[in-house]
C-alpha cells in the first residue's frame, strides 16, 4: 500500500510542480522524501478513520494520552508543510517566491543598483 501511494504522490507532485513551472530534476530526491511522507500520512489517516478517530489511549495510571498514531500524524503534517514550502507547492511559498522575484525587478531596486554601479566606477 505504501509503495502505491508513494508512486501516486510522486507523479502528482511532479505534475503539479511542472504546471507551476517550479520543477527541476535536481529536486527528485526531495520529491521522493516528500512523496513518502504523503503516503505515510495517508495510511495513518486511513487507520485513524477506521478506528473512528480514537486518538486517546489509557495510561498505566488510569489517565489518557494521545496515541502514537495521532502523534505520528501530527509530526508528519508539520513535515509535509515544511516540504511543500521547499518544493513551492503551497500558496504561501508561491507568494513569497513571487514577492522575491518582483523585488528584483522593482524600479527602486534598479535605481539603487544604478547608484551602486556609479559609486564603484568613481
Amino acid at each position: 500500500m505504501y509503495t502505491k501511494y508513494r508512486t501516486k504522490y510522486k507523479n502528482l507532485v511532479k505534475r503539479n510542480m511542472k504546471k507551476l513551472d517550479v520543477y527541476k530534476p535536481e529536486f527528485d530526491t526531495l520529491i521522493d522524501v516528500y512523496s513518502g511522507m504523503l503516503a505515510q500520512y495517508m495510511i495513518i489517516t486511513e487507520r485513524l478513520v477506521n478506528e473512528d478517530f480514537n486518538i486517546e489511549v489509557e495510561t498505566e495510571r488510569g489517565g489518557t494520552r494521545k496515541s502514537a498514531m495521532a502523534t505520528a500524524q501530527e509530526k508528519l503534517r508539520m513535515d509535509v508543510i515544511t516540504y511543500s514550502d521547499r518544493l513551492m507547492l503551497n500558496p504561501k511559498a508561491l507568494l513569497m517566491a513571487k514577492i522575491n522575484v518582483d523585488k528584483s525587478k522593482s524600479k527602486l531596486n534598479e535605481m539603487l543598483k544604478s547608484i551602486e554601479r556609479d559609486n564603484h566606477n568613481e
